[in-house]
């Protein structure tokens, strides 16, 4: 059975109906990664706050996204906010944003534990600092003790991870998690995912097919909130057929381009404003 299954999934925003995803359809298999890919305004991290009920309060959402089953578009707040963490989780890009400046990191993880585990007494907090081991924090205990803005960067990104897989959640959605971070730090963090999404569905979003290629089995682009290219992800970077999917791979490809080269942009492929 597929833990995700999306179907004509159309998200559009404000009174004009602006539509940032149009009629996105995929399904993603149990223990699968599945990269979405392309520029800013392609829909693709729409798409992912879609999937967690995370829109704000101006999206107009139609189609259908089934979890394990439930269908996720318009359900309740209350029974949304059972699913998050339990069954699916969102590892955000800015952990700054994400993390409460004022609380503590590890009360923060074990709020989380918590909030879906209220029949528990007691053991949530050492198994905060197990999880904050687990993605390897050398000092897990000082980091539980610690403020966000105590940490480094790529230390604050690993409590997110952290907090993301409390609860071990089945599906797990990755919002551009390492753009904010400086390479050697990024490819702590790909590898650190790379071994904690081990038997879990993933969605992994991102503008980075490099980033993408080393995470997921497959991958969908986008332009202009639609899908115009999907397939395994060797085949797409090999083989591109989409002229959007060939200038992404071209951009991956800049050291090996003569200074000065000119290389597409998304607004190269635009269609015009959609009705």
């Amino acid at each position: 059975m597929n833990r995700l299954e999306v179907s004509e999934l159309t998200v559009a925003f404000g009174r004009r109906r602006s539509v940032a995803v149009d009629r996105l359809s995929f399904t993603l298999a149990e223990h699968e990664r599945l990269g979405i890919i392309g520029q800013s305004g392609s829909g693709k991290s729409v798409t992912g706050l879609a999937m967690i009920g995370l829109l704000p309060e101006n999206a107009h959402v139609t189609g259908s996204i089934l979890l394990n089953g439930q269908e996720m578009v318009g359900r309740p707040e209350k029974e949304l906010r059972r699913l998050r963490g339990n069954e699916v989780s969102m590892i955000f890009q800015e952990p700054m944003t994400a993390l409460d400046p004022t609380m503590r990191v590890g009360r923060q993880i074990g709020e989380v534990v918590a909030l879906h585990h209220r029949d528990r007494r007691g053991g949530i907090q050492e198994e905060v600092v197990e999880w904050l081991e687990r993605v390897g924090m050398t000092d897990p205990e000082r980091v539980a003790h610690s403020y966000p803005d105590e940490l480094s960067g790529g230390q604050r990104q690993r409590a997110l991870v952290a907090m993301a897989l409390a609860n071990e959640p089945g599906l797990v959605i990755c919002d551009e998690p390492t753009t904010a971070l400086d390479v050697i730090v990024q490819r702590q963090i790909l590898d650190l995912l790379d071994v904690q999404l081990r038997g879990r569905a993933s969605l992994f979003v991102s503008h980075d097919l490099a980033v993408v290629r080393q995470v997921c089995d497959r991958v969908l682009v986008m332009l202009q909130g639609r899908v115009v290219e999907s397939g395994r992800i060797d085949d797409i970077i090999e083989a591109p057929q989409h002229p959007y999917t060939r200038a992404l791979v071209a951009a991956a490809r800049i050291g090996n381009h003569p200074r000065g080269t000119r290389l597409p942009t998304a607004a190269d492929f635009t269609e015009g404003p959609r009705p």
